[in-house]
This record gives structure tokens, C-alpha cells and sequence, in this order.
């Protein structure tokens, strides 16, 4: 099969960078959506009497949901129509949103967030770690990092529009509009730009022949792990490994940490800020999770997997302990809102990027879905821990607490890792 992959200024003309782009947009809408949903917390329970841990089940729900419907997806990509599949789930996502609207009891986020997650696997899962690593070889960690940059984006820019939707217009009205803006910028790229892979274009990866002619004369066995793109571990070998069973936790645990983006909102709240005030935290967090997805990117194919995720931790470790200090310094409290973007940038940049760095490339798409079981589980289970943790305490300190030891223990658990698939062979 013939790439149209050439070298000069023709190479910009690859059909990757259009899957990009689409990617791109797919992800400011999802941040429009996910990254802003902590905007519903205090209206809506304040206003129908729910507490927020029972409210924040309906998330816990949607992952389990989404958990049990993970373990058919690479079946249904083998078989279905890509770009039927992807629209058709996102639209039935953005109907059971905008219903949000006009509910009133707790059962009915219940079953909406239910119906969502048995729809949320091609979405949440295949955009767009997956088909980012199917069309890309060479800059694989710049194109991960940009598309993941512009959920952040998406966030910061939706949350305040929410918080001022809400305050002229109810939350009602908030839930509605945020669903028809998502559908309206998203829908277009997904039913005429996207592909799952490039043989459905007639193409390689973008770089394919690039490496391919790059590589070392000596073989590829005298190319460092990370550069030698199509090889890796098998997924049976993979999942009866250590270090597979260590990557499940550290998977569960980003997911976890990245329940806290939900969190600042309410948090600012708790702690007597205004509510222009404390919309201001999650701003701030999405534009550092923007900045700080290209950051990880550009580290990746620099200096590999390794100094990337731990480069992301520690920043992760430096916000969880400058909020739990809450409002004194106030500098403080935005400084660690700032660097809590990198929450969900462990758990959507970092961590698909170390599955690379630790299994390779030939089983990459299989052994992803089957780490993101516990990942999803996590990230919606966190937001009702830490919503029952603040209803019981009144308070949100134990929770960061519990999350600045969870950071630390993936950066254990991620040494662990690397150490135990140095056994592995790659073939």
C-alpha cells in the first residue's frame, strides 16, 4: 500500500492533521461538558435538597455503566461503521445532558447518567488517545498533548459561562444550553472529518515511513524501547504480567485524582468565596490543564514516558498540598486551583502515553481499553467519595489529604512499573 507521507512541505498535507484537528474540536466540546459539570453541583442540590454525595452518585453510576459496556468495545470497532458508531453515541450523551434540564427527582439522574455511560465507551475511550496513536508514529506525544489540551480549553472557557447562565438564568436553562453549543461545534467534525485508522483512508501513520527509513542499520533491537514504534508487548502476555496488574492500580488512582477538577468549584464555595469568586478556580485549572498537556507531550517525545508522568505528579502533589491550606494565602489557593489542572493531565495524557512506554505500540488499542476499566470506574466513584466525605465532615480537607497520599503512591506504583516490564519482550 502507497503512503502519501513525503518529506518537504507536502507533509503538512497528511491526512493526520486533519484527524487532529477533529480530535481537537471533539475534545473542546467534551471539556465543555465533563470539565464544567461541577457548575451544577450547588444549584441543583441546593435547590431540590439533595446532598452532594447523592447527587454525585449519578457520575458513579454512569461509570460503572460505562465500565460493563468497556469490555465489548473492541468487538463493536472491528465490526461497526466508525463514524456511525461515534456519532450516534455522542448524540444520545448530549440528549440525555440537555434532559438533565427538566428533571427533579434523584432517580432521574440516575437513569440518564446510566443511559450516558452504556453510550460512553466509543466517546470517552477512542477519542482520542486511540486514534491519535493509530495515525501517528512520529510525534505522537505533540499530538496527544495538543487534541487533550482543548478539553482544558473547553472548560475554561464554558465554566464561567455557566456560572453566569446559572446566575441570569437557573441552572435549567444552563444544562440545555451547554448541550445544544457542544452538539452544535462537535457533531460537524465527527460525521465527515474523523477515521479510526489510516487504511481507511488509504494511508499509513504520519512519520511511518520516516522512521522506517531512519532506523538503526545495527536492527531494532538497538533502538531504545520508546522508538521502536510497532513492536511492543502482546496483550496476553501483557494482562499475566506484574507490571500489568500494577498498571491497573496506577490507571484507577489517575482516574481518582482527576475527580478533583469537579471539586473547586464547591470547594471555593465551602470556604466563603463568592460565587464569581470561586468560578474563578476552575478557570484557572482548565487553562493550566491546557498548558500542561502540551507540556507533557513535548516531554514525552523528548525525554520519554518515564520523566513525563512523574513531571505531571509532581505538580499534581503540589496543588493537592496548597489546597488543603484552603483560602490562607488566598495567592495560594489560586496557585494550587492553577496547578490542579495537571489532574486530569496524569489521567488523560500521562497515562495513555506510559501504556506506550511500557507495552509499545503492537497491542497498544487492547491493552488500553482493558487499564481504563478501573480509570473510568475511579474518576466517576471519586466524585461521590468526596462528595459523602464533605456531607459527613462538612469539610473538604480529609479529601485532599486522601489525594496528595494517592499521588504519591502512583509515582511508587509507576517505578514499579517500569522495573517489572523490563522483563518483557518485545517483539
Amino acid at each position: 500500500m502507497t503512503s502519501r507521507v513525503s518529506s518537504g512541505p507536502k507533509e503538512k498535507r497528511h491526512y493526520a492533521w486533519a484527524v487532529l484537528a477533529a480530535c481537537c474540536v471533539f475534545c473542546f466540546g467534551f471539556g465543555m461538558t465533563a470539565n464544567a459539570s461541577g457548575q451544577f453541583l450547588v444549584p441543583v442540590t441546593s435547590e431540590l435538597g439533595f446532598g452532594v454525595g447523592q447527587f454525585s452518585l449519578h457520575m458513579t453510576l454512569s461509570g460503572i455503566v460505562q465500565v460493563a459496556s468497556m469490555t465489548m468495545l473492541s468487538k463493536v470497532l472491528e465490526k461497526a461503521d466508525f463514524r456511525l458508531l461515534i456519532t450516534g453515541c455522542y448524540i444520545v450523551r448530549l440528549i440525555c445532558s440537555a434532559l438533565m434540564s427538566t428533571f427533579r427527582h434523584l432517580w432521574q439522574w440516575y437513569a440518564a447518567s446510566m443511559i450516558s455511560g452504556l453510550f460512553g465507551p466509543p466517546v470517552v475511550l477512542v477519542m482520542p488517545p486511540i486514534i491519535l496513536n493509530n495515525w501517528f508514529v512520529k510525534k505522537r506525544g505533540f499530538a496527544v498533548g495538543v487534541a487533550m489540551t482543548f478539553s482544558g480549553l473547553g472548560g475554561a472557557v464554558m465554566n464561567p459561562v455557566l456560572a453566569w447562565i446559572i446566575h441570569s438564568f437557573g441552572w435549567r436553562t444552563a444544562y440545555l444550553a451547554n448541550a445544544l453549543l457542544t452538539g452544535l461545534i462537535v457533531l460537524p467534525f465527527l460525521i465527515f472529518v474523523i477515521r479510526l485508522k489510516p487504511s481507511d483512508k488509504g494511508l499509513t501513520p504520519y512519520g511511518f515511513e520516516e522512521q522506517a527509513a531512519a532506523a538503526d542499520p545495527e536492527g531494532p533491537q538497538a533502538q531504545s524501547r520508546e522508538s521502536q514504534d510497532g513492536r511492543g508487548v502482546s496483550r496476553d502476555e501483557a494482562v499475566r504480567s506484574l507490571s500489568f496488574i500494577i498498571m491497573v492500580v496506577i490507571f484507577a488512582s489517575t482516574g481518582f485524582i482527576g475527580s478533583f477538577t469537579q471539586l473547586l468549584t464547591p470547594y471555593g464555595l465551602s470556604l466563603g468565596l463568592s460565587l464569581s469568586a470561586a468560578a474563578i478556580l476552575p478557570s484557572l485549572n482548565m487553562t493550566c490543564n491546557a498548558l500542561s498537556k502540551l507540556a507533557m507531550g513535548a516531554i514525552n517525545d523528548r525525554f520519554g514516558g518515564r520523566v513525563m508522568i512523574y513531571s505531571g505528579l509532581a505538580a499534581a502533589l503540589a496543588a493537592m498540598l496548597l489546597l488543603l491550606n484552603g483560602p490562607n494565602p488566598l495567592a495560594g489557593l489560586f496557585v494550587g486551583a492553577f496547578l490542579a489542572g495537571t489532574f486530569l493531565t496524569v489521567m488523560t495524557v500521562s497515562a495513555p502515553l506510559l501504556v506506550h512506554a511500557v507495552y509499545g505500540a503492537r497491542d497498544y488499542s487492547r491493552i488500553f481499553i482493558y487499564l481504563t476499566l478501573g480509570q473510568s470506574l475511579c474518576i466517576s466513584a471519586g466524585s461521590s467519595v468526596i462528595g459523602f466525605m464533605f456531607d459527613y465532615t462538612g469539610s473538604y480537607r480529609l479529601s485532599f489529604i486522601l489525594g496528595a497520599v494517592v499521588t504519591v503512591m502512583i509515582m511508587i506504583l509507576t517505578h514499579l512499573a517500569f522495573a517489572t516490564s523490563k522483563k518483557l519482550v518485545w517483539h
